[in-house]
This record gives structure tokens, sequence and C-alpha cells, in this order.
């Protein structure tokens, strides 16, 4: 019974230490984050010209968990003092014969125990949801502070980018050996709450490693290193900041053991990398600690850990052989490189082998593809593409872009970007007394221009490797013919009639520039799209004025129309009335020549007989002109005779009236 009770002192008595030294690593683990937090604020925030990396300022979100962490295991240690400090008061008072008819254990005096236990068990909970919020807070800041940057603005220049990486080394230094430091005292389970500190600055030192190796890049001219590596970063913060919030809710319905040790905001992914022992052990505290039962003593689990590993490198070894096989396809010239120097140009389609990268490298260039760089911005194109580097600091590798266009819009409506006005002449208007024009003599004309190009067989070089960005370079190319060619141009020409004719000016002139800078390409087509004023303010006063004369226009077509409706018109009725006349005239004379033929005749005839002239005519008279009129023939020598005649007329014909030979 004495060696319990002695057991029980020295029990009571290690974790009274183990507690106090909890306090004291706490506070130096504190007073660590703290000095590389503001260290690195004012660096990479309050002093952005002496570091002002991405990679660099991202740092501050694992200093400030270190230092939230030190200060919960701060509170842990003190409250865990007092528990063993009370536990040992309980202790002899449970040992004195005049208290033993007390209970100890519901003393109203005795509450750092369960100050203790309630601060151990519900805290983790508050501290899982303080870091979420405190990486979905900076996260959040650092989104909407690159979002308010301009694209073309770097982070860190080259010539900063030496103090970044000094910087970066020291503070990599200091945060690896302090990291190093909790993550092997938390070894104990008295020292737990220290490991969440210790993996945090082992995280602030890969990535102020990150940071170096990044400032590194950018001092060999490759100024995306750090832009690349800090959205990398930023991503894998969102994907710890959602483990903690994962963990607080696996929490609620996860199995329970007997003894718990891990905190829920402790990292798992973390542990893989910072808890002693190995990452195969961290796979199986973190299954046993999840399923509730001892996962790693299983076969499948004891199989895995023998040959999971092995695998995993052997496979690695292979993927990273197959990094020696490059093919050159059809079509392709390729370059090999070993050790960034080219060491053979003008490869043939076919198998080649290199040193394993990044070693060594063959960079294919296509002959035949058509490229394509755009001078202006396309209207509904949001975001102009930065070019990507090939890795190798030659600037992008080749590859045809596919340009979208969207359709058709008014000249009123607001639409592509701001760097697509251009100077173009204007034709004078009006003159002076003086002879100087009345009107300016430029104004500004917006479009864009897609340029075609191939690179040449005997030009990959100059295209691969004697230009930084030959991309760039080109469209600076396209814009200075384009600016030369338009400032002695018609704006109405470019527009409508002399479309075709610019772009084949501004192709032989791109060509020749690029020639000039050795770029290596042929230029294919430039062609001339969405061409027209500023769309501001010229553009509805421009539109008012094309209206003009399009209605000046359709007058003038309208005036010849009716002109070309109403002559034709004219001419036919001068024609129909001309011919009438003549018609009329040779009727009327010939008729008149045939009267007085006929007059002629008769009066011949008259004067050779005259009686029977007169007698010819009469009975002439009577058969033609009065053959439709009923006749009654009497005699006239008969003189004393009576005679009745009945004019009424005839109900009906007699065989006699009838008129045969008109009978069908």
């Amino acid at each position: 019974m004495r060696g319990a009770t002695v057991a029980s002192k020295g029990d009571i008595r290690a974790a009274i230490d183990n507690s106090r030294l909890t306090t004291r690593l706490s506070i130096i683990g504190g007073i660590t984050s703290l000095i590389l937090l503001v260290l690195t604020l004012v660096l990479g925030a309050v002093k952005g010209e002496l570091v002002g990396a991405d990679v660099f300022s991202l740092a501050v979100i694992p200093y400030s968990l270190a230092l939230l962490f030190s200060i919960s295991a701060l509170i842990y240690g003190m409250l865990g003092t007092g528990a063993a400090i009370e536990n040992e008061e309980k202790m002899l008072l449970a040992g004195r014969a005049s208290t033993n008819a007390l209970n100890v254990e519901e003393d109203v005096r005795f509450t750092a125990g369960r100050s203790f236990e309630n601060y151990r068990r519900f805290a983790p909970y508050v501290l899982s949801v303080l870091a979420a919020l405190l990486v979905a807070g900076l996260l959040g800041y650092f989104f909407r502070h690159w979002a308010g940057r301009p694209a073309d603005a770097m982070p860190i220049g080259v010539d900063v980018a030496t103090k970044s990486a000094l910087f970066s080394a020291i503070l990599m230094l200091v945060s690896v050996f302090a990291g190093a430091f909790f993550v092997g005292q938390s070894r104990g389970p008295a020292f737990r709450w220290l490991r969440p500190v210790g993996a945090w600055l082992v995280t602030g030192f890969a990535v102020m490693f990150v940071s170096t190796v990044a400032a590194i890049f950018v001092r060999n001219n490759i100024p995306a290193a750090d832009t690349y590596a800090a959205r990398v970063i930023f991503w894998l913060y969102a994907v710890l900041g959602l483990e903690f919030i994962t963990n607080f809710v696996i929490e609620f319905y996860r199995p329970r053991t007997m003894r718990e040790t891990r905190p829920i905001f402790e990292s798992r992914l973390l542990a893989l990398f910072t808890e002693p022992g190995g990452v195969m052990r961290n796979i199986a505290a973190a299954l046993d600690y999840q399923f509730g039962f001892k996962v790693s003593g299983t076969w499948l689990y004891s199989f895995m850990e023998r040959s999971f590993f092995p695998l995993v490198i052997i496979w690695a070894v292979i993927l990273w052989g197959f990094t020696m096989i490059h093919e050159v396809g059809p079509s392709e010239v390729g370059v090999k490189e070993r050790l960034g120097k080219v060491v053979e140009t003008d490869l043939e389609p076919g198998i080649y082998w290199t040193l394993p990268w990044p070693f060594g490298e063959i960079r294919q260039f296509s002959c035949t593809d058509i490229h394509q760089v755009v001078i202006g911005e396309l209207h509904d194109e949001k975001e102009e593409e930065a070019p990507e580097d090939d890795g190798h600091g030659h600037g992008p590798a080749p590859k045809a872009k596919k340009t979208a266009l969207s359709p058709v819009v008014l000249w009123t409506a607001a639409h592509g970007g701001e760097d697509n006005n251009f100077i173009v002449a204007v034709p004078p208007i009006g003159k002076e007394s003086s002879g100087r024009n009345s009107e300016a003599s430029i104004s500004f004309i917006r479009m864009v221009i897609p340029i075609d190009y191939q690179i040449r067989r005997d030009g990959v070089m100059n295209y691969g490797y004697k230009n930084l960005d030959p991309e760039k370079t080109l469209t600076r190319i396209g814009e200075q013919a384009a600016t030369e060619y338009l400032a002695s141009s018609s704006m109405m020409e470019v527009m409508s009639t002399d479309r075709l004719g610019a772009e084949a000016a501004m192709k032989k002139r791109i060509q020749e520039l690029a020639d000039m800078h050795e770029l290596g390409i042929r230029i294919v087509a430039v062609t001339i799209l969405d061409a027209h004023p500023p769309v501001e303010k010229v553009a509805p006063a421009y539109q008012n004025v094309i209206g003009a004369m399009e209605e000046r226009e359709t007058m003038i077509w309208k005036a010849k129309a009716y002109a070309a409706k109403t002559l034709p018109e004219a001419e036919s009725k001068a024609l129909q009335i001309t011919s009438d006349a003549e018609s009329y005239r040779y009727t009327t004379k010939t008729v008149a020549e045939a009267e007085s033929g006929r007059f002629n005749t008769q009066l011949i005839t008259y004067r050779a007989m005259p009686s029977m002239f007169r007698l010819r005519s009469y009975l002439d008279f009577l058969e033609k002109d009065a053959k439709d009129i009923r006749k009654f023939v009497i005699a006239s020598g008969l003189s004393s005779e009576v005679y009745e005649l009945n004019f009424e007329q005839k109900e009906r014909l007699d065989l006699t009236d009838a008129d045969i030979t008109s009978v069908k």
C-alpha cells in the first residue's frame, strides 16, 4: 500500500514537472512564432521593397497558426500544472485521519481539475474553428490582393531577388530548427499539444524553402516562378483549412478509444511528414484513431507496410526513367538539350534518348501548325492569357492558340479592350484661305488584328532560343507595323474599300520586321477584324455621319432609279407620238392623192358620158350606201296609176326576201 502511494506521488510530481515544462516550451514556441510572424509581415508586406514575394508573404499563415497553438499549449500547461498540484493536495488531505470523513473529490475548493478537463475537452473544438477562420481570412486577403494587382505586375523583381533569397533562407533555418525541436519534444503524451506548433513551424520551413528556390529562379530571369509557386501553396493551404472543418465534423461521429491522445485541431496531413516514426506508422496511427481499433495489426496493413513504399519507389524510378524517351513527331523539328545546353539540332521525326528530366530534354517545334497572336482584344474575351513558360527559361513553348470570335455587335455597344485604338489619317474636309486644313488630320480607329504565322524550318533556333518571348515580340512588331500603316491611311479605306490592300501591306511589313528581329517565322495571314471608331464618344457621332451618308446614297440611288424608269417611258412616248404623226401624215397624204386620182378619173368619165355616169353613180349609191334600206321601185312613166304601198315590217321573210347565199 505504501509503494502504491509512493508511485502515485511520483506520477503526480512527474505530471507537475511535465506541465511546467509544457508551459515553458509553449512560451518559447510562442515567442519564436511571433518573431517569425512579425519578420514575415514586415519584410513581405510592410517593407515590400526588401522581399515582397508572394511565397514569402504566404508564410504568414503557418506562423500565425503556430502562434495560436502555442497560446493554446500555454493555457494547457498552466491548467495542467494547477490540476496536478490540486491532485497532490487531495492526496495529502486524503492521508490525514481528520479528513477521513470528508469526500475530497467533492470539495468545492478543488476546481482546477475540472477546469483542466473542460479545457481539454472543449478547447480543441474552438481551436479547430479559430484555425479554419484564420486560414480562410488570410487566404481571402491574399486572393483579393492578387486580384486587384495589375496583370503585368510581378510580385518580385530581379533586383531584389537576391535579398529575398537571403531572408527566406535565414527564416527557413530558424523554422526548421524550431520545428524539429518541438516535433521531437512532442514524442511524449504529456507534450502532445506542442506537436501542432512544431508541425506548422516545419510547414513554415517548407514555404520558406520554396520561397528561396523561387527567388533563385527569378534571379535567373524566370519571373513567373514565384507566382506559380504561390498559387500551388495557396491551394494547399485551402486543403489544410478544409481539414480543420472536416475533423471538426467527423469528431462527432467517429468511434472513441479508451485513451484519446490526439487533439482534433492537429492536422493529420501534416502529421504524415512531421510526426516521428515514419509515414506508414503515422498512417497506421491515423487509421487506429479514426476506426477505434488497431487496424495496424491486420495482415493487409502488414503487407502494405513491407511492400508499399518499395513499390512506390520502383514505380517512381520507372516513371522517371521514361522521361529519357522522347518522340519527335511528323512535321516537327527537335532540339536536344543536356544540362540546359543545346547539344543537337534539326532532329528528324523519330525516337530519341536523353538524360532523365530535368537533366535532359528534347523540345519539339512544329513547322506546319498555324500559330496566332492577336493585336488588341476580341470582344467577349475576359482576360488575355499570359504566355506559359516551357520550364527551361526560353519563353513560351510553341502551340497553336484558338481564338473564339464573338457574335456581331454594334459600334455603339461597349466591347473589346482599351488597347485596340490606332491613329489613322483623315482626308482634308476643307481649306482656309491660308491653305491649311480647317479640320484635324488624324483620328482614332479601334480594330483587332489576328496574325497567323508558321515556324520556318531554318528558323527553329532563332524562334526557340534567340528570343525570350517570340510571341510577345511578334505582337509588338504587329503593333508597330499597324501604327505605321494606319497613320498614313484613310479611315474609310481601311474600314471598307481598301481592307484587303491594308492587310497585304501590313503582312509585308510585319514579315520584314520579323526577319529583321530574326524571329524565324513566316507570316501566313494578317486579318483586320472589328474595325470601327472608338465606342465611348466617337462611335455614336460617327454612326450618325455614316447614317447620313447612307441616306444620301439611298436618295441618289432612288433618283437614279426614278431617272432610269422615267426616261425610257418618256422616250417611248415621244417615239410613239412621232410614229403616230408620221403614220397620220402618210395616211392623209396617200388618201388625199388616191381621192384626187379618183375624182380625176370620174371627171374624165363624166365628160365622156354624163348621163351614164350619173346613172352609174346613182345605182352604185343604191347598191352600196343604201343596201340595208328597204326600197320600192315605181315606174316613173305611169303617172296615172295609183299605188298602195305597205310599209309594215314583215313578220317573217319569204323565200324571195331571203338571202340564200348568206345561209350556212
